[in-house]
């Protein structure tokens, strides 16, 4: 059986260059509404699941060669549509929201900051211990985010940020292009004692993309 894989929104604009082929060495189309595209490939369902991490890297090289281009809209890793048609009725009923936000965005990248507890030799912390700690780094991220802000006024548009098990996730909005003035910024602020910190990017700006957008992320049933 064969269902509908699709990889990302974007702004079609003359002279995009399309990836050659997506997950499996499938052939790549275009499927389109107005001024945005939708790059979809065929794929055999259910999906061979020994394969799963080398699909992944093959899905995220597509929308790489889309980001490098502009904004793009990511789907969710590897979700499907039945057919063509669930995809392109997909596309109409949501046309508005994605162009709204793939112009909004067309200039920005998303650049990420992870602030974790640094590894120490150590016995495992107590549950009462384990509570405190997460209250420091909460106390900690909020303080680093407030400077990372203010270091980044004159490049960043927008942070967001989202707690994670083991520490915090700041999501950053630059204009693209600034990539290495962001990461030299960052990387001179200072990091809470036993707090490490790792940072990546640039990124589509799946994080900043407005509830309606981030549908696609659903709309697929693996």
């Amino acid at each position: 059986m064969n269902k509908v894989l699709a990889y990302c929104a974007y702004l079609r604009h003359p002279g995009t260059s399309l990836p050659s082929s997506g997950v499996n060495g499938a052939a790549l189309q275009e499927i389109t509404h107005g001024e945005l595209g939708v790059l979809y490939s065929q794929v055999e369902w259910p999906f061979d699941y020994p394969a799963l991490q080398r699909n992944a890297v093959e899905f995220h090289r597509v929308v790489s060669h889309m980001f490098g281009q502009g904004a793009v809209a990511p789907f969710r890793l590897l979700s499907v549509f039945d057919d063509l048609q669930a995809l392109a009725d997909f596309l109409s009923a949501h046309h508005a929201g994605f162009v709204a936000d793939l112009q909004r965005l067309q200039n920005v990248v998303q650049m990420e900051c992870v602030l974790y507890f640094a590894p120490r030799a150590e016995q495992k912390p107590s549950g009462k211990e384990y509570l405190q700690r997460k209250a420091d780094l909460l106390q900690q991220a909020e303080e680093l985010v407030q400077s990372i802000g203010t270091a980044l006024q004159g490049i960043s548009k927008e942070i967001r940020v989202k707690e994670s098990k083991n520490g915090g996730r700041i999501f950053v909005l630059v204009e693209r292009g600034h990539e290495k003035i962001f990461r030299s910024i960052v990387q001179e602020l200072p990091v809470p004692e036993r707090f490490a910190r790792r940072l990546s990017g640039p990124w589509p700006a799946a994080e900043f993309l407005s509830d309606s957008v981030k549908m696609p992320q659903i709309a697929g049933q693996r």
